[in-house]
Order: C-alpha cells, then sequence, then structure tokens
C-alpha cells in the first residue's frame, strides 16, 4: 500500500501510514452527538480525517470504523486541527489500545478499502458465473 505523501517530510512518522477514504464516526466522549468523516490515512498510531466542525487539541473523541461487522470502537486523542479552505483536517493518535488490536485495525480498513478499490475498477459481478452483473 502507498504512503501518503501529502504529509510535510520533515515529519519524522515512527509508523508508516496509509492513504484511505473509508468513513469514520466520531463523537466527543463529552457531547454525545455523532459526526461522520472520511478518513485521509491511518496508522497504528493514529488517522487523520477531514472535518466540517474544528475539534480542540487535547479532546477524548470516541472513534467508530462502520466499514466492519463487528464495528470497532476506539478512543482517540486530538492531537492536531487545522483549518483547511472549507473544512478542518484533524490528526487523532489512538489511546487506550493495545498495538495487536491496532494491529487488526489497520489491516482490516486497509483489506476493506483495497476491496471498494477492485469494485470501482471491475465493476460489480455475478457470484458462481464469472461474468460481470448487468447494470442497466
Amino acid at each position: 500500500m502507498a504512503r501518503d505523501t501529502d504529509m510535510p517530510t520533515d515529519n519524522k512518522r515512527q509508523h508508516t501510514r496509509y492513504s484511505t477514504s473509508l468513513p469514520v464516526a466520531f463523537n466527543a466522549r463529552r457531547s454525545g452527538s455523532e459526526r461522520s468523516a472520511y478518513l485521509n490515512n491511518i496508522s497504528i498510531s493514529g488517522m487523520s480525517f477531514n472535518s466540517m466542525i474544528p475539534l480542540e487539541t487535547g479532546t477524548v473523541i470516541m472513534l467508530h470504523f462502520p466499514v466492519s461487522k463487528p464495528v470497532f470502537s476506539t478512543p482517540g486523542l486530538v492531537v492536531w486541527c487545522r483549518k483547511m479552505a472549507f473544512q478542518y483536517g484533524i490528526g487523532v493518535g489512538f489511546i487506550d489500545v493495545d498495538e495487536e488490536f491496532r494491529l487488526r485495525m489497520v489491516e482490516v480498513v486497509r483489506s476493506i478499502d483495497k476491496y471498494r478499490k477492485q469494485e470501482l475498477r471491475t465493476g460489480p459481478h455475478c457470484f458462481g458465473s464469472g461474468r460481470r452483473a448487468r447494470v442497466d
């Protein structure tokens, strides 16, 4: 999987970040209202996504990855928030979860993203026939 090349080159990352655009839901623990976003990238130490609302650095949020069954949920700490043209870039570090869980979560996200991209390239298929499904 390709590394995220949009990150500054002077930023020495400990873990490889993988580009993805899968959905994620989040809510601040104290507010309770859930928001939806799309991931920019993910690694075993954290992730980034774009949000229509700013999040204060140091805020603990709950992240939900509805792209898998069961849904992955994990707490995260907002480590940066940057104003962009019409939204905010949010960087989140994973907290309170062991490395095995984080590795599994990243692998599931990468697998789903790979499958989704393959389906976009080849279109839907009929199971068992080896032929493409007809879409009218």
